[in-house]
């Protein structure tokens, strides 16, 4: 690991343990093991040094995404939820899903814009568009392609993506685990399916 990765990581696991403003410079530099000074061979500031975390956390979470065939943005092929039955879309979503939980890097983040979120116009601004606005951003582009292929019924796919992901937003900020999480996923998928799913006869 390069003084500048051990500099980003060091600084990750500060920032979620005391929030953005509950760390400075000194103390990065202090648990990394080098000289103040040395932090600025490599970022101009601590600010730079938070950007280039969310810089990291944004590409790994496209990453894990992109790698495993999930849309990751509105306009990336939907059709992996298409035609599907309960079991496999339950297993697309849990793996969705997982990645909040078991990715080291996004564990940390999340935590970090949740205790700075107040303190830090920034920290919320990113907070609520990664973890609010994406989510249901994408969330009603699949709805709404499934809908065009009638395979849910059609309803206003911003307000259904929203009405989805509310219950998700709460297990990922209130479960310590994946496996804690995931008997109220697969509930909350089987009702939502069962309430928008299009009958023959619909």
């Amino acid at each position: 690991m390069t003084t500048k990765e051990k500099i980003t990581e060091t600084a990750l696991d500060l920032f979620s343990q005391r929030g953005y403003d509950g760390v400075s410079v000194r103390d990065i530099a202090r648990a990394v093991g080098i000289r103040e000074s040395s932090i600025y061979n490599h970022f101009q500031s601590k600010r730079a040094v938070f950007d280039a975390i969310v810089d990291l956390c944004v590409q790994q979470s496209e990453r894990y995404f992109r790698e495993g065939g999930l849309p990751y943005d509105a306009g990336d092929d939907a059709s992996v939820y298409a035609g599907i039955g309960m079991e496999d879309l339950q297993e697309l979503i849990e793996r969705t899903f997982r990645f909040f939980f078991d990715d080291p890097w996004n564990a940390r983040f999340r935590r970090l814009l949740l205790l700075s979120q107040y303190a830090d116009p920034r920290c919320r601004d990113i907070y609520r568009r990664l973890y609010r606005d994406k989510c249901v951003r994408v969330q009603a582009y699949i709805f709404a392609a499934l809908m065009d292929a009638g395979e849910l019924r059609r309803e206003d796919p911003p307000a259904v993506a929203a009405e989805f992901h509310g219950p998700m937003f709460m297990l990922i900020h209130t479960c310590d685990s994946f496996e804690e999480a995931r008997p109220f996923i697969r509930a909350h998928v089987e009702q939502f399916r069962k309430n928008y799913e299009r009958r023959a006869d619909s």
